[in-house]
């Protein structure tokens, strides 16, 4: 079973491999799930409750972005008993408007049994929704 660091460094090597299944594959069937934002500016915003969710969200995101041009560093992970928090900075560019964003990140993922069930993105919200907006 994998713990909580080992979980959330195969969701960091999938996520940069663009890789929507097998990130799915590191959930477990039911999960708690928020992405916070406006769904009406960034439809990928919101809650998930089934693992079968989670491929279509990374496809919605990543379809949203202009290709090649996102970067993501991951500055530090911390765990502590089942949660793995990660502090990253992410720049895209949205590909509707051509607007670069830059927000610092904290995500935090729960692992139980060797799955994660639980993930939370903390975001510069607004300043995703500027480069989104027309």
């Amino acid at each position: 079973m994998g713990t909580p660091r080992d979980m959330t460094n195969a969701f960091l090597q999938r996520l940069a491999a663009q890789d929507a299944d097998g990130l799915g594959e590191l959930f477990a069937e039911t999960i708690d799930w928020v992405v916070p934002g406006d769904r009406k500016v960034t439809p990928w915003a919101g809650r998930r409750s089934r693992k079968s969710e989670v491929p279509d969200y990374f496809r919605d995101l990543w379809a949203a972005l202009e290709p090649g041009r996102s970067v993501v560093s991951v500055e530090a992970l911390v765990t502590e008993g089942d949660d793995a928090v990660v502090f990253a900075v992410f720049d895209h560019v949205a590909a509707t408007t051509g607007r670069p964003f830059h927000t610092d990140v904290a995500m935090r993922l729960t692992v139980a049994g060797g799955k994660i069930t639980r993930m939370r993105l903390y975001e510069d919200t607004s300043a995703i929704s500027a480069a989104f907006s027309a």
